[in-house]
């Protein structure tokens, strides 16, 4: 294929025209560059700013240890108890949250119980929440027993079985509780976050 002479002409003398690539340092280092170079840290960027001479810049002073009036009642934690208030023992609960729970779950039988494992994410609180219903399915299956006449001399081992798997719930959840609260420190955290699903 024969090309016309103007056309290599103009082929050869734009490629002879073209500056070579500028460097650009706007742009961002490729990875390997950016991933293992060591930025400094904040403490060391406030320490080179004052040694620039840039004046004084001063490290906000942690908040003071002692309580301040700032509503009616101040309560302060004692020393003892910053334990309860780890964040590693959030998760835990209290044996408060295990009886509060306890009781709701008791008292308002199955909503009680599902709005408890909605909206309680300790593993007190959902420990609470289940031996409560356990004990609620108990005590339902004692109040329709004695208050129908579903209630027959054929089927009475029916409700016996309901009311022993409604108390061998509320006993399991008990001491289920009482051997995660005993054994809490030793527990890695995966382990800790599957105890809140009854595992």
């Amino acid at each position: 294929m024969n090309m016309p002479a103007p056309f290599i002409d103009i082929i050869t003398s734009n490629t002879h025209d073209i500056p070579p690539p500028q460097v650009d340092f706007s742009a961002p280092p490729p990875y390997d560059v950016a991933a293992n170079s060591k930025l400094p840290t904040y403490e060391e960027v406030q320490r080179e700013k004052q040694m620039e001479g840039d004046g004084p810049i001063q490290m906000p002073a942690p908040p003071p240890r002692h309580s301040t009036i700032t509503a009616f009642v101040t309560v302060e934690p004692p020393e003892s108890s910053t334990d309860h208030l780890d964040p590693e023992n959030s998760l835990l609960g209290t044996d408060v949250m295990f009886l509060t729970s306890f009781f709701v779950a008791f008292l308002f039988n199955w909503i009680g119980f599902l709005l408890l494992m909605c909206f309680c994410h300790t593993v007190a609180s959902r420990y609470g929440a289940l031996a409560g219903f356990g004990l609620s399915l108990a005590k339902w299956t004692l109040i329709v027993k004695h208050s129908t006449e579903l209630a027959s001399h054929e089927n009475s081992w029916l409700w016996w079985l309901i009311m022993a798997f409604g108390i061998l719930i509320c006993v399991r959840a008990v001491i289920q509780y009482l051997n995660i609260k005993r054994g809490w420190r030793l527990l890695s955290g995966t382990a800790q976050e599957r105890l809140l699903f009854f595992y």
